[in-house]
């Protein structure tokens, strides 16, 4: 039963700590301090030791020498194939999606509430949205396999969108490009469809690398 207890509080500290990378509590680059976090959730420093460990192992967090544990930071090289990737595999969804004929009312509801959240100016909120706006079209490809790919990617994903919407002016343009993408579905027009998606990911890239440049990632 002790042993029960345990397990799950290093699980539950193990999320709490991923969850502030992957939303950007903590940035790249920063430096992660374990007594500070401890206190924080109000634990002792060994579960918190042992979840920096296991984020290591994942490649969210990295260990430095006389530094102790940093969040991860991003290359120019790893932001550049994640996002070549997803360039390729969301253009085949959009093309499938289309083709497919799939309902994309639930595409319109999402905008709307990306509206509401850049109008609130609420990050968390438009990032969650647009996870979701970018699911739906994957959703309604039709094909799984394409879906789980997708899914793997998902937790990089996640921070790309965070780090980039958190950018300066990034909220509101990235709303209008999800727009755009809306748009471009309901015309049934795959070519443009695939050409408005291919522009929206080179522009998070973009973002992505200016941060890169400026030392903020």
């Amino acid at each position: 039963m002790q042993n029960t207890v345990r397990r799950s509080l290093r699980e539950e500290v193990l999320e709490t700590v991923k969850e502030y990378i992957l939303k950007g509590h903590y940035m790249p680059g920063e430096r992660i301090v374990i007594d500070a976090v401890a206190k924080q959730l109000g634990v002792s420093i060994t579960p918190v030791r042992e979840a920096l460990h296991h984020l290591a192992a994942q490649g969210l967090v990295s260990v430095e020498p006389h530094k102790g544990f940093t969040v991860k930071k991003w290359s120019k090289k790893e932001i550049e194939d994640l996002l070549f990737l997803r360039m390729y595999l969301e253009k085949l969804a959009i093309r499938l999606f289309i083709e497919r004929k799939s309902d994309s009312s639930v595409l319109a509801q999402i905008i709307n509430k990306m509206k509401e959240a850049v109008e609130t100016n609420d990050l968390h909120a438009l990032t969650n949205h647009n996870s979701e706006f970018h699911k739906a079209i994957l959703n309604g490809s039709g094909n799984e396999e394409l879906c789980k790919i997708m899914n793997s990617l998902s937790e990089k994903l996640y921070r790309v969108r965070i780090l980039s919407l958190s950018y300066p002016g990034r909220m509101n343009k990235s709303y209008e490009e999800h727009l755009s993408i809306y748009k471009t579905i309901c015309e049934q027009n795959v070519v443009k469809a695939e050409k408005v998606i291919e522009d929206h990911i080179n522009g998070v890239k973009d973002v992505l690398l200016a941060r890169m440049n400026e030392g903020l990632i």
